[in-house]
This record gives structure tokens, C-alpha cells and sequence, in this order.
């Protein structure tokens, strides 16, 4: 015996139209939690989130640094400067210096150097400048016309660095206004 209900449970009118899922009963999919944002929200997400991006920026600088480096140019220690060597943006206390061509651009050279032998004994401060003044004075150069911009710079070691082997005294011509040589002072 057939109803009005038809054979599933719904009536016979509606057998034509196709079942929706309200009228099958089938439950809807649950709907997703709201997406979280990408970073913590915490204090500490905020501080790793912009330490993260700091570390960033710096390794995108130092690989531009590299690239745009000049091939010509290479960080010279101290210890191993030579007489006639010249120097971008020369740093009289920095470890070591960027070396270049001396036909580039540049602030410093190396003009003269002498060294003490290994057993002599610290002579003092004022013996060591002596030494230094009396080196730069004795060295022959190829200065410009204006050498106002221009200054002598001796190095000689201290006593502590007496005591670990330094026996090195230098004289450097120091360009005041920057990178502006572009030639060898020495003849």
C-alpha cells in the first residue's frame, strides 16, 4: 500500500525533484577554523619574527657587499703589509686593511718599513718614534705638487706588543681628504 509519503519518506509530489542535502538529512561538512596567523602573536613570535627578517637583511647585504667588491681589492693583516702597498679607506688601528692597486682610488701607502732584530730588547717610546720619524725622513717620494691633504703617519709597537714578537716600524703617507690618491708616492 502506497501513502502520500511515497517509498523513502517523501511524498509522492516531490519524487521528480532531485534531493537536496536539507532534505536527505545528510549533515553538512564542519566548516574550518579561522586560518592563524603566520606569526605569533606573543611577544616572543614578534621578537623572533623581526630577528628573523634581520638576519635576512644582512645576509642579502654581505652577498651584494661581496659581489660589488672590486676584484682588484683584498684585506690585507697588518702584520703582513709591504712597502709600497696601498690601502682603500685606510683604518691606522683596524687589524687589517683593504689592499688595491695603487693606481685606484685610495687613502694610504705604505712608503717604508723597517723592523728590529728578534733579540733586541724594547728600546722604549721615544727611541721607537725616533726611529720612525728618521725612516719616513730618509724615504725618497714622488709627492704631488699640493700635498696639503697629505700627512705622515708613523706605527711602531707597544710594549705589550714588544712582548709578543712585534718588531715592525711603518711610515705611511695618509691622504686627510679620503680615497683621493691615484698614484704610488714612491719613485
Amino acid at each position: 500500500m502506497e501513502t502520500d509519503q511515497g517509498s523513502h519518506g517523501a511524498s509522492a509530489e516531490d519524487a521528480s525533484k532531485p534531493l537536496t542535502r536539507r532534505r536527505a538529512r545528510i549533515p553538512e561538512r564542519p566548516r574550518r577554523e579561522p586560518r592563524r596567523p603566520r606569526f605569533p602573536t606573543t611577544a616572543w613570535g614578534r621578537i623572533l619574527a623581526v630577528g628573523g627578517c634581520a638576519v635576512a637583511v644582512l645576509i642579502l647585504w654581505a652577498v651584494t657587499a661581496s659581489l660589488l667588491a672590486k676584484p682588484g681589492a683584498s684585506l690585507t693583516a697588518a702584520a703582513s703589509y709591504k712597502a709600497g702597498d696601498c690601502f682603500s679607506n685606510f683604518d691606522v688601528n683596524a687589524e687589517a686593511n683593504r689592499t688595491v692597486p695603487c693606481t685606484e682610488a685610495h687613502s694610504a701607502q705604505l712608503v717604508a718599513t723597517t723592523s728590529y732584530s728578534v733579540g733586541d730588547s724594547y728600546p722604549g717610546k721615544d727611541a721607537l718614534e725616533q726611529r720612525a720619524a728618521d725612516l719616513c725622513r730618509q724615504t725618497k717620494l714622488a709627492l704631488p705638487s699640493d700635498t696639503s691633504s697629505l700627512k705622515q703617519r708613523n706605527v711602531f709597537p707597544t710594549q705589550d706588543g714588544w712582548a709578543t714578537g712585534d718588531r715592525r716600524v711603518d711610515c705611511f703617507v695618509e691622504s686627510t681628504s679620503g680615497n683621493s690618491l691615484r698614484t704610488s708616492l714612491l719613485p
